[in-house]
């Protein structure tokens, strides 16, 4: 028990440091210098609308980075049940973490191609221009980790999002 305590006792303290050098911005708009310090306790972010480039019904938050610039980005995605993002692909490799809830892939085309159910603790990194489409039945938070600028790119462009919201 002891050496336990010592160790406990020896982290209470840092803790404590960290809690008032963590980054007081909203972190839906913090995009950190990779060199800077971020730190959040999950019930302190601001979550907001996920972007136009994914389906109504999403939020999102990011953690560090600027998934519109160049250089690293790690952002969390909450989707309700029954959310679906149909087949697309990014430039660049994504890693994604099941936080919570249930999340499905369906990866590759042709002969490739395979299905599998994400339980949370559950990752996947897909390298670039991997097809891939999303889904949860009973909702999900996911944290992506890629490099920006992040593109998501169709493949039916009736799918889109984008083009939809403008009747094309």
């Amino acid at each position: 028990m002891k050496p336990r305590l010592a160790v406990f006792a020896a982290l209470v303290p840092l803790v404590l440091l960290g809690v008032g050098v963590s980054n007081a911005k909203h972190p839906a708009t913090t995009h950190a210098a990779p060199s800077s310090h971020v730190m959040f306790d999950a019930d302190s972010l601001k979550w907001g609308d996920a972007p136009p480039s994914l389906p109504k019904g999403a939020q999102m938050v990011v953690l560090s980075g600027d998934p519109e610039k160049p250089g690293p980005f790690a952002l969390r995605l909450k989707t309700p049940a029954g959310y679906k993002v149909a087949r697309h692909w990014h430039p660049s490799e994504e890693r994604v973490t099941v936080l919570q809830g249930d999340f499905h892939l369906q990866m590759g085309d042709g002969t490739g191609a395979h299905a599998h159910a994400f339980a949370p603790g559950g990752y996947v990194v897909m390298p670039p221009r991997m097809q891939h489409a999303a889904s949860t039945q009973g909702g999900a938070i996911v944290q992506i980790d890629s490099m920006g600028p992040f593109q998501i790119h169709y493949v039916d462009p009736k799918d889109d999002p984008r083009t939809a919201a403008h009747g094309h």
